[in-house]
């Protein structure tokens, strides 16, 4: 969830936006999507919609996501249905909302070709993998939202796992604060060379994010005597 929040709090930099203040809608309130919430809300952005598989709940007042992670581990499904500070709506309607982040943290190809023309967000940043079907990206792309791909989002959760390593092949120890630094930092790093790439191609964040990933691979093979 951290890294995902600080992917969008990139994003928001970029677009020229305040991060207290933007308004978000999470799909998904399961351990990316709770905790994306939370950590969006501590930064001071307001969560108007959240999404379950059962349901979903808006407030355009805001949502407190640790009243609701409350209020779902205590129901009888687990679920946000019938959390009292807000009304019920579709579920879909979470990812057709008018908010400045969209965090889609569910499943798989969730925005489609078919509900794509609908949304009005204008960032996305992709907790979950893989929620955007390539169909869709196109026409957001062309839509002009700013969408932060799943393989530099969500990274954050395999960057602590390589911190989780790193320490346990060297034998030493960081703090709980040391680590959420260092994560921070290099989720900061990849989004700006990300950024940089998409601005110098003239390519999607998706795209250049591929383009880093290759260029890396390149040097690898370089180094290795493989071309």
């Amino acid at each position: 969830g951290r890294g995902v929040v600080t992917a969008a709090m990139e994003a928001l930099k970029v677009k020229g936006m305040k991060v207290k203040g933007a308004t978000a809608s999470v799909q998904g309130f399961g351990n990316v999507g709770s905790w994306t919430a939370k950590l969006a809300f501590d930064e001071g952005m307001k969560i108007v919609a959240v999404s379950d598989v059962f349901g979903a709940v808006y407030n355009k007042k805001g949502i407190d996501p640790y009243k609701l992670a409350e209020y779902t581990a205590a129901s009888k499904d687990h679920s946000v249905v019938g959390y009292p500070d807000a009304e019920p709506i579709e579920k879909e309607l979470v990812l057709e909302q008018k908010v400045d982040v969209l965090f889609p943290c569910a499943m798989e190809n969730q925005i489609t070709k078919e509900n794509a023309k609908k949304i009005k967000a204008t960032i996305i940043c992709e907790g979950a993998n893989g929620p955007t079907t390539p169909e869709a990206d196109e026409i957001l792309d062309k839509k002009g939202v700013f969408v932060v791909p799943d393989i530099l989002a969500n990274g954050g959760g395999v960057t602590v796992s390589y911190f989780e390593w790193v320490q346990n092949l060297y034998r030493f120890y960081w703090t709980e604060e040391e680590v959420k630094n260092r994560q921070i930092d290099m989720m900061v790093k990849a989004f700006k060379e990300v950024y940089e790439l998409s601005q110098e191609y003239k390519v999607s964040m998706r795209v250049a994010a591929y383009i880093a990933a290759l260029k890396r691979l390149a040097v690898a093979m370089k180094f290795r005597g493989m071309y």
